[in-house]
C-alpha cells in the first residue's frame, strides 16, 4: 500500500513540516499578542476580595465614593447617586447601579435646574445614554421634606422610565433660599424619618432646635421651622424615648406635634390636642431611613444603653474589613471604656461581626456623629487596619 503522504525524502519532508509549524505558531502568537492586552483592559482576570479597598467599595455599594465632598449623595433601592463636589459651579454626577454592579454615569457634567415646580424640589440633570437611547439622569432633593429622589427620563419623549425615592442620605448640601449657600442639613438633623403620610425632621438652626412636619398627600408643610422642645423626662409610656414637641394646630384644632424615637429603632409621630386627646398617631415606615444625631442633653437616662444611642439608631459605623484575627486585634485596641486614644467620643465601642447584603465586616464602633466615626476610622487606619466609614442604611439588615 502506498503511503498517504507524497514520496519525498524524509529530510526534505521534515523541513517543510517544520516550516509550516513555525509559520502557524508565529501566526498564533501574533493573534494572541493583539488580543490579550484588549481583553485584559476590559475584563481583569482577578477580582479583589471583600477585605481590599475595592471590596470595601462593593460593600458600601458606592463606586466611586464621593460622599465626603458631595452636594447630594443618597441611595435608592437600586442606585447610589452622587452630585459633587461641594461648592462647585460645574458639578458632576455619578450613578452606580448596585443590581448590575455597573456605573451608568462617571464624572458626567450635571446642570443645576433649580425648582422645576412649586413643590419644594430642586434638581440636577445629567445627560447620558441607556439601552441604546438618550436619557436624562435627574437627582432631586426637597429641603422641607428632607428627602431625595432619582429619576431616569427618556430624552425624546420626556417620559419617566425609572423613579425611586431615597432609602439613605449621606450628604445633603443643596442650595437654600440664597443661591450658592452651602448648608449641611444632615449634620444639623437631630431626628428624621417618614411615616405613611408624613415626613418629619428635628434640626438645629443658629443654635435653636426646630421642627418640620411635611404632609406628603397634600404637599403642605404643616409645621415649618417652628421651635421644638425636648421632653425630658418623657411622659408615660414614653419615659425612655426621646421626644420633641412643637407646632400649633392640627386640622384646625389647637394641637402640638410629638416626634418620638426609642432606643431600639422605633419612631412615632403624634398630634395631641389641647385637651390631651390623641388626634394622630403614625409609626415610621422602614422603607425610608431613620436619621438620628440626638444630643446627650435631650436623652432620658434610660434611653438606649447607659444613655448612649443603641446600635439600631447609630447611623455611622467605623468598619474594619477582615477575619477573626482582625476582630481580636480590634477588640484589643478598642476596649469599651478603655480610651486607647478614642476616649470621650459619643460612640458605642463593641467590635463584632455584622452582615450586610453585600458581605460581612467588623463593626468596630457605632456613632451618632459622623466626625466621631471618622475619628475612629483614622485611629484604626493609623494602626494598620483596613477601616472605612459606613453610613448605615436601615434597610440593609
Amino acid at each position: 500500500m502506498k503511503p498517504a503522504w507524497p514520496n519525498i525524502p524524509l529530510s526534505r519532508w521534515s523541513k517543510r513540516l517544520l516550516s509550516t509549524i513555525s509559520l502557524f505558531t508565529a501566526a498564533v502568537f501574533l493573534v494572541t499578542g493583539l488580543s490579550v492586552p484588549v481583553h485584559g483592559a476590559i475584563q481583569p482576570t482577578t477580582s479583589a476580595p471583600i477585605g481590599t479597598e475595592a471590596g470595601a467599595d462593593m460593600l458600601l455599594a458606592q463606586e466611586p465614593n464621593t460622599s465626603g465632598n458631595a452636594i447630594l449623595y443618597f441611595t435608592t433601592p437600586v442606585f447610589t447617586v452622587s452630585v459633587f463636589p461641594r461648592g462647585s459651579q460645574n458639578p458632576l454626577m455619578n450613578v452606580y447601579n448596585r443590581d448590575t454592579r455597573q456605573s451608568e454615569q462617571i464624572n458626567a457634567p450635571a446642570n443645576f435646574r433649580g425648582a422645576l415646580a412649586n413643590d419644594g424640589w430642586v434638581s440636577y440633570d445629567s445627560f447620558g445614554s441607556r439601552n441604546g437611547g438618550n436619557v436624562i439622569y435627574r437627582a432631586s432633593a426637597n429641603r422641607n421634606a428632607f428627602q431625595a429622589r432619582f429619576e431616569i427620563i427618556d430624552a425624546a419623549s420626556n417620559s419617566v422610565l425609572i423613579s425611586q425615592n431615597s432609602t439613605g442620605i449621606t450628604a445633603f448640601n443643596i442650595p437654600g433660599v440664597t443661591p450658592g449657600s452651602d448648608d449641611n442639613l444632615l449634620a444639623r438633623t437631630l431626628v428624621g424619618f417618614e411615616t405613611q403620610n408624613y415626613t418629619v425632621r428635628v434640626f438645629t438652626e443658629a443654635g435653636v432646635t426646630k421642627m418640620n412636619v411635611f404632609n406628603k398627600p397634600s404637599g403642605q408643610q404643616v409645621v415649618n421651622g417652628q421651635p421644638a422642645t425636648a421632653e425630658v423626662p418623657g411622659t408615660s409610656p414614653y419615659e425612655c424615648w426621646v421626644t420633641y414637641f412643637g407646632g400649633q394646630g392640627f386640622g384646625g384644632a389647637s394641637a402640638r406635634y410629638f416626634i418620638r424615637v426609642s432606643g431600639d429603632g422605633q419612631a412615632l409621630l403624634e398630634a395631641i390636642g389641647a385637651n390631651g386627646g390623641v388626634l394622630l398617631t403614625e409609626p415610621r415606615i422602614t422603607t425610608a431611613p431613620l436619621v438620628t444625631n440626638i444630643p446627650q442633653a435631650d436623652r432620658p437616662a434610660c434611653f438606649g444603653d447607659s444613655g448612649q444611642v443603641s446600635g439600631s439608631l447609630a447611623p455611622f459605623i467605623a468598619a474594619v474589613f477582615g477575619g477573626e484575627g482582625e476582630l481580636q486585634q480590634v477588640q484589643q485596641v478598642l476596649t469599651p471604656g478603655g480610651g486607647r486614644g478614642v476616649g470621650g467620643l459619643t460612640c458605642a465601642l463593641n467590635p463584632r461581626f455584622e452582615s450586610a447584603r453585600q458581605g460581612r465586616f467588623i463593626n468596630a464602633a457605632e456613632c451618632t456623629g459622623r466626625n466621631d466615626a471618622e475619628a475612629v476610622v483614622s485611629f484604626l487606619r493609623g494602626r494598620g487596619f483596613n477601616s472605612r466609614l459606613v453610613y448605615r442604611n436601615f434597610r440593609y439588615r
